[in-house]
């Protein structure tokens, strides 16, 4: 009896120290996966303040070649930008401002070898950008109105000469290489434009004939806009394609094109307060950034879409 007492009294201690045991790895376990994740966020905290580039507004220049743009410091990962228009090499970061659209408020991310953390960083392309909108003429002239540097309040920096619809006429004085191609002008096909701001006279450009006499509803034709700012670009050549759409009435505007519009407008990244990258809802897949699923519409050109009531 004894004896059987003394056996009842150790399988009950190896118990409570199996269990202790038990307790005390997990414990660890714990201790050591969260002590991981607080390396691996340090890690990942450390090489996202290496991702950089030289400033976060880049303006387009007159150079012989494209003008690239390269981070500061060489890092092993993935780079992307949302939305697409911008020019960047997926393996190095390198952004060739050249080819990119100008405009845009860009979301550049960079994913470290190894990694799933994203570092994510906004750059702006100079430039104007006209917004995805529907405008009503009944009583109403309607101008659309350029936003500069994808903010909404900055005036366009004009300290010296602005000139919206260039044409080939070497007004630079530095040849004819970096004009635009002769019959891209806006104004002689229609379009009412004010050539010292860039604002466009709907009303006036729909009655000037831009999209033809007595246009059908869903008539649409695109524009190339060509512009010199004097800002950091030095008057260096821009421009922006854009495109008219005409309707007579609201009801007339067909279902697809307003998801397009409302698709294009989800895009559009604006410098405005509270906006961080943090707040831009993004996917990533593998060297893409897809905010609305595939097969979404671009965000270039913009659509101005006219309403006559």
């Amino acid at each position: 009896m004894k004896n059987k007492s003394l056996f009842t009294l150790f399988t009950g201690l190896s118990v409570l120290y199996a269990v202790s045991c038990s307790k005390e790895n997990i414990s660890n376990a714990k201790a050591q996966s969260s002590s991981e994740e607080q390396l691996s966020n340090a890690v990942a905290v450390s090489i996202c303040d290496q991702f950089a580039y030289a400033d976060t507004i880049f303006y387009p220049e007159e150079l012989p070649d494209d003008y690239v743009v390269h981070p500061l410091n060489v890092l092993s990962g993935k780079y992307g930008a949302f939305p697409d228009e911008l020019d960047i090499n997926p393996r190095t970061g390198n952004i060739d401002i050249t080819e990119s659209e100008t405009g845009l408020r860009y979301l550049v991310w960079f994913v470290p070898t190894g990694s799933t953390d994203t570092c994510k960083k906004f750059i702006t392309v100079s430039g104007i950008n006209y917004m995805d909108s529907i405008y009503t003429l009944k009583n109403n002239a309607s101008f659309a109105v350029p936003v500069y540097n994808a903010t909404p309040s900055a005036a366009i920096s004009c300290t010296g000469i602005c000139e919206f619809d260039d044409g080939p006429d070497d007004d630079d004085g530095d040849g004819a290489g970096d004009e635009p191609r002769p019959g891209q002008e806006v104004i002689p096909q229609g379009i009412a434009m004010d050539k010292s701001t860039g604002a466009i006279n709907l009303k006036q450009s729909i009655a000037n004939g831009a999209l033809g006499v007595n246009p059908a509803s869903g008539t649409f034709k695109d524009f190339m806009l060509n512009y010199r700012i004097s800002d950091g670009s030095s008057r260096a050549l821009n421009k922006i394609a854009f495109r008219i759409y005409y309707y007579k009435s609201q009801s007339q505007i067909p279902a697809r094109l307003k998801r397009d519009l409302a698709a294009k407008q989800a895009q559009i990244l604006l410098n405005q307060a509270g906006n961080t990258p943090q707040n831009v809802v993004y996917t990533i897949n593998n060297t893409l950034v897809n905010k609305n699923g595939k097969g979404e519409v671009k965000c270039r050109p913009p659509y101005i879409i006219v309403v006559q009531n």
